[in-house]
């Protein structure tokens, strides 16, 4: 199970299905979702293969999805926005380069869980700006600050969710270890 997690084809693809589905839907709470996916796993990609490959993944990711979806017509309440999916996967681009690099830069002082943490609410942040400028020419101001504020919620409680289970899975790792070295190490009893 864990060369299959630490590989680095399949940790691509999963990045790949992210960042191409990220366009398939209008609701913001899927949005953040899958930004937050998108981010753990490249932030995975950095903790585990190093800053080369990641900015790989996501230029690979980024471009192969503007391919596959350069004629695609974005719509929002019926409503078709051109440029939508190209500043969309822009953003992306920057969001993920800007997050995995501070998310490399905090691992050397903070364990995966809090530098994981602190790097996709940065991400966030900065997608989310982007956005909201590209927002900005085709919305009213108030549209474009609600839009951004769910974006925010939603993403931070993705990634507040995303800490707890990474948490509570390094507990249990650890705990199952100590437990199966006790139960090794345990003296034999004869009968």
């Amino acid at each position: 199970m864990k060369k299959i997690v630490n590989n680095y084809s399949s940790q691509v693809g999963l990045l790949f299905a992210s960042v191409l589905c990220m366009n398939f839907t209008s609701k913001i709470v899927y949005c953040a979702l899958l930004f937050t996916f998108l981010t753990f796993i490249l932030n995975r990609i950095a903790n585990s293969h190093g800053h080369q490959k990641a900015t790989i993944s996501i230029l690979l990711s980024t471009t192969t999805s503007l391919g596959l979806l350069y004629d695609k017509q974005y719509c929002i309440a019926g409503k078709p926005i051109p440029g939508l999916i190209g500043t969309s996967l822009l953003a992306i681009l920057v969001a993920g380069y800007i997050g995995f690099k501070i998310f490399l830069k905090l691992k050397a002082r903070y364990s995966f869980i809090v530098s994981n943490f602190i790097s996709l609410l940065i991400a966030a942040f900065v997608d989310h700006l982007i956005m909201g400028l590209f927002f900005t020419k085709k919305f009213p101001m108030h549209k474009v600050w609600l839009i951004c504020y769910k974006e925010t919620a939603y993403t931070t409680l993705f990634a507040c969710v995303v800490s707890l289970c990474l948490a509570a899975i390094l507990y249990v790792k650890v705990f199952y270890s100590k437990i199966k070295t006790l139960y090794l190490f345990r003296p034999l009893s004869s009968k």
